[in-house]
Formats: structure tokens, sequence, C-alpha cells
């Protein structure tokens, strides 16, 4: 696999959907309706993008969505409305460790706050579900962890998930005058190897 490209920020859609589709199985008892749910392990992030653009950023879209060569193609993509923490966790502060669904974060000057974006390693984001900080703190976040984190300043700000596109026509583009091109593309992510 080549190496991922990185999703420029001029490209930024006219609306997009970034969401954790969970797995589950559900079973309905038909003679009570009581149901059962289980949670299976595949939770991932979709991400769904809706471009306009005419000129010459239109043909550098173009050839940026080329260079993906459809679904072979990885990309990092960030989730344009979380571009900047709305926590102010404050310089320093450092993510050291974590298990399952929690962060160990040291040296949070500031706070975290839920909806906040963490980059635990490259190409793997997680949402932060509650506030947490200041101080030495645990940090609760989804999805499950996949893949040990990579200590280190803690990234909430740009934040990027490692996708693919879903589809080989994934990259179509009406165009309609005046030489505006529309893109409605899916990618979803590339979970790590079990």
């Amino acid at each position: 696999m080549t190496a991922a490209k990185t999703w420029p920020l001029a490209y930024r859609p006219a609306a997009q959907e970034f969401y954790l589709q969970t797995l589950t199985v559900a079973f309905t008892n038909p003679y009570t309706n009581q149901a059962q749910v289980l949670e299976r392990d595949g939770q991932r992030w979709l991400c769904r993008l809706t471009v306009r653009r005419g000129g010459e950023l239109a043909r550098a879209i173009d050839a940026f969505l080329a260079s993906l060569r459809g679904p072979a193609g990885t990309v990092l993509m960030p989730d344009f409305r979380t571009l900047a923490a709305q926590g102010s966790p404050g310089a320093g502060a450092q993510l050291i460790g974590g298990s399952g669904r929690t962060l160990t974060v040291t040296g949070l000057t500031g706070t975290l706050a839920p909806g906040d974006l963490i980059q635990t390693s490259p190409g793997r984001g997680h949402i932060v579900t509650e506030g947490a900080g200041p101080g030495d703190v645990s940090v609760a976040v989804e999805p499950r962890l996949r893949e040990p984190v990579t200590p280190g300043p803690l990234v909430t700000d740009a934040v990027r998930v490692l996708m693919r596109l879903s589809s080989d026509d994934g990259i179509r583009n009406p165009t309609r005058p005046p030489r505006q091109s529309l893109w409605e593309l899916a990618f979803v992510e590339v979970l790590p190897a079990t």
C-alpha cells in the first residue's frame, strides 16, 4: 500500500457527514417483543462530503481524487466541524497511554470538551465523550482503541482519520454551467488488521 494522501483543507466541502458507525446485531423475541442487542467490535468512522467547485480548484480536486486510485489509495481525512478543539487543553499536555475506551493525559492545564477529537496515532481519531481536566486525567473516548497509543504531545486540532473511498465510482463529478463540478464522496475508515 502506498503512503496515505492528506486531504487539503482548501477542499472544504459544502456539506459533510462525519460519524461513528456502530456494528450491532439485534434479536426480538416474536412472542414477548423483548429485544437483545449485541455490540460487535467493528465500530468505524464514515465520512460523506459534498464538494462544489469550478475552475482551477475543480481541476486540482479531480487530480487529487484520481491520485487516490479509487478504494486502493488512502487519505487522511479531517472532520471540518472539529478542526479546533472546543475545550482549551493548553500547551504542554502529553498523551501517555490508553486502553479500551480510556486515554491517559498528563499536564493538561485546561480542559477537553465532549465532542473534541484526539489523535492517538497517525490516522486514528477518537471523540471525547466526557469532559476532562485540568491535571493528569483519564479521558473517555470512542471508538475503542485498536492500536497502541503513540505517546507525545496531545493533538486536538486538525485530527485526521485514515480512510478510503467506498466505491470505484466514488469520484464521479457531474458538471453544469458555469463549469461548476459536484462531487458526492463517501469514505470509510481503514481499520487495522487484527
